[in-house]
């Protein structure tokens, strides 16, 4: 089932030393002829060869039993003709995504049952007490920290390693002051430094002390826990193509949720982790495509002048081919913004996987910790907002601004005391998908001229404006509570206003 940093499959490399992970096959000339290193090699490896050869190698299964996933639609209607040629349409639309592929990884990082939550809690109070220097026990004031004590070779049978992976590490007293949890006990789990004191049976540490298969850098399945679920409120307002008018208007009221709504998990290789084996249900949120609200109108208008029409019907061949053949067209787009929310970008909770031999792991999702602003207030402070120093999408209200000596914005952070990192083993409060990003707005239009040369071919000129207004529609994203740009506009989506020319004969 693959090789390399997957499952340690029916594929081996032949040059590359199964226990100390060498790839360098080495030949001596000597009298004796040219002796060689030969690798051991064996097939299949168990899981703890595959991450001697390679610290970030894992596990990937997939569910025996899994199928393909299926949407199940309705939809109910009613439609009218209100004006000739014209007609009304309301209707419901429905649909479920079911069994819905979602890949995730089972090696979450513990830190409840084992002891580590009040173990890092103790490990906060030793750097208070030292001064931010060190987070090591012994001091007046300091409190015990045997399981680290454990995990830096400080106990009988352990081999200590150097102060600057132990309680002096610079990383470390960062995780600790930024409360993230999960970061350090994936550090702790999966870093090669501290290998020999996890699997050293004198030490006394448990083998999945913080995650279910510490032989595995990720323990990955593919399942059909996925699901979600769209009903939206449509109305259309069309006429066909008659007197030379054709139109069509649609709104839509809608809203879109699951519990895949980050990463879709189509494959193994998309990875929509739960933010906790422990209760799923916490997923389950607004999708990041979802549109609350969306207008859409196109429509087709021949001038009314020339042979055949309203006005100047009689016209001559030369004046026909002044006044008539004249069409114009457009498209209006108008919807609400895709979900956004602000984060706290803390492992506070847990982590799952190291993305690199350092120990880094993926932060589980999470918002910030609200504290002197409720929702409800911070909602009411989203928007456009524009001041001589830049464009912001949360009110400068609330942001403490910087200005370069030329008067544009130099930083921008929330204001203290509104939020805060979550406390440790919790998410945040701020719910997750749910603010509206800046509203989008566009016009295209287009307009023909036909000249006739003779009855079968006519020459045809088109003249198209895309972002006819030249209107800005601005970029989004989440944003980290103490980002040093929160709230900050800095690019559009669109490019501005785009003029094409096309000449052609029909024939």
């Amino acid at each position: 089932m693959g090789t390399g940093t997957t499952n340690p499959g029916l594929i081996q490399t032949a040059n590359q030393h199964l226990v100390t992970g060498s790839s360098n096959l080495v030949g001596q000339l000597t009298a004796a002829g040219v002796p060689l290193r030969i690798p051991g090699f064996s097939i299949p490896i168990t899981d703890r060869q595959n991450i001697l050869l390679n610290s970030n190698n894992g596990i990937w299964a997939v569910d025996p039993n899994l199928r393909s996933p299926y949407v199940a639609q309705w939809n109910v209607g009613f439609e009218r003709e209100i004006f000739k040629d014209t007609a009304f349409e309301i209707r419901y639309v429905g649909n479920r995504g079911i069994k819905q592929w979602k890949a995730i990884d089972f090696n979450e990082i513990n830190i409840f049952e084992n002891g580590f939550l009040q173990e890092f809690r103790n490990a906060k109070i030793n750097l208070d007490a030292r001064g931010g220097t060190s987070f090591a026990p012994g001091c007046a004031t300091c409190v015990a920290t045997p399981i680290l004590d454990k995990y830096f070779g400080l106990t009988t049978g352990g081999t200590p390693v150097s102060s600057t992976s132990g309680y002096s590490s610079s990383t470390f007293i960062g995780n600790l002051n930024n409360n993230n949890i999960g970061t350090m006990a994936n550090t702790l789990a999966f870093n090669t430094a501290y290998r020999t004191n996890r699997e050293s049976v004198a030490v006394g540490l448990p083998a999945n002390f913080f995650v279910a298969n510490p032989n595995a850098a990720f323990a990955r399945g593919l399942s059909n826990d996925g699901f979600s679920n769209y009903h939206a409120l449509e109305l259309e307002l069309r006429r066909r193509f008659s007197a030379g008018l054709q139109f069509q208007a649609d709104f839509t009221w809608s809203k879109a949720m699951g519990n895949t709504t980050d990463a879709q998990g189509n494959n193994q290789s998309d990875l929509a982790n739960w933010r906790t084996l422990r209760d799923k249900s916490l997923d389950y949120r607004r999708s990041t495509q979802d549109q609350t609200l969306r207008f859409v109108a196109n429509s087709v208008y021949e001038m009314p002048f020339g042979k055949g029409k309203y006005f100047l019907s009689d016209s001559n061949g030369i004046v026909d081919r002044i006044i008539g053949g004249w069409s114009v067209g457009g498209i209006l787009t108008w919807a609400t913004g895709q979900p956004w929310y602000v984060t706290a970008g803390r492992s506070t909770f847990n982590c799952v996987g190291p993305l690199s031999t350092t120990g880094a792991c993926q932060n589980i999702v999470g918002g910030a910790q609200l504290t002197g602003i409720s929702f409800e207030e911070f909602k009411k402070n989203v928007g456009i907002f524009r001041i001589p120093a830049g464009m912001f999408f949360v009110n400068p209200a609330l942001l403490d601004i910087t200005l370069t000596p030329a008067g544009k914005v130099k930083s921008a952070t929330l204001k203290s005391g509104l939020m805060s990192t979550p406390a440790l083993g919790t998410y945040g409060n701020f719910p997750i998908n749910s603010l509206n990003a800046p509203q989008y707005f566009n016009i295209d239009m287009s307009v023909i001229k036909r000249i006739p040369i003779t009855e079968t071919v006519k020459f045809e000129f088109k003249v198209t404006a895309i972002n006819m207004l030249n209107h800005a529609n601005f970029n989004f994203a989440n944003l980290n509570f103490d980002s040093t740009t929160f709230g900050l506009i800095t690019t559009q989506r669109d490019t501005g206003r785009q003029m094409n020319f096309q000449a052609q004969i029909r024939f």
